[in-house]
């Protein structure tokens, strides 16, 4: 569906468009946590006069938005890819202005890959990451490096 980054980039800022509610928005940031084993989580915020404004759903700008999300996160760390088995994210966030200029940056989350690669329904799930964490490990910054982080130990 998408040949480069180019096109990644202009779907994702027409999609944040569309999903946004209010037209004075300056700034949006729209948060993507993504795992190869096919799990997308994603959350957008939208900024006026440097002021959180409000929260936008990606689906609210049209019904296939989610799924092309997806398909555009694939693809995009796909086209990333150096190596066969690389992972060059499992995050990135896509900052947008309303003049159309925009940021993208993109990390490797190693708490992120460890949280996706347990069962969600697992002991070892229960026992290691309660929901304060988990919501941690899912945001932008992850978990602060004091954190304690049990799964290293084993």
């Amino acid at each position: 569906m998408f040949n480069s980054t180019a096109e990644i980039y202009q779907y994702i800022a027409e999609c944040i468009v569309r999903a946004i509610p209010d037209p004075e928005w300056e700034k949006a940031e729209f948060l993507v946590s993504y795992s190869q084993r096919g799990a997308l989580s994603e959350w957008g915020d939208y900024y006026k006069k440097s002021e959180l404004a409000g929260q936008f759903d990606i689906d609210d700008g049209a019904d296939t938005a989610f799924a092309e999300i997806f398909d555009a996160t694939k693809s995009l760390f796909n086209l990333m890819k150096t190596q066969v088995n690389a992972t060059p994210f499992n995050k990135y966030k896509f900052t947008l202005n309303n003049d159309g200029t925009f940021d993208i940056e993109f990390k490797y989350d190693e708490d992120f890959a460890y949280m996706k690669s347990l069962d969600a329904d697992s002991n070892e799930f229960d026992e290691l990451l309660d929901l304060d964490v988990t919501d941690l490990i899912e945001s932008w910054e992850g978990l602060p490096q004091d954190h304690p982080r049990p799964w290293l130990q084993q």
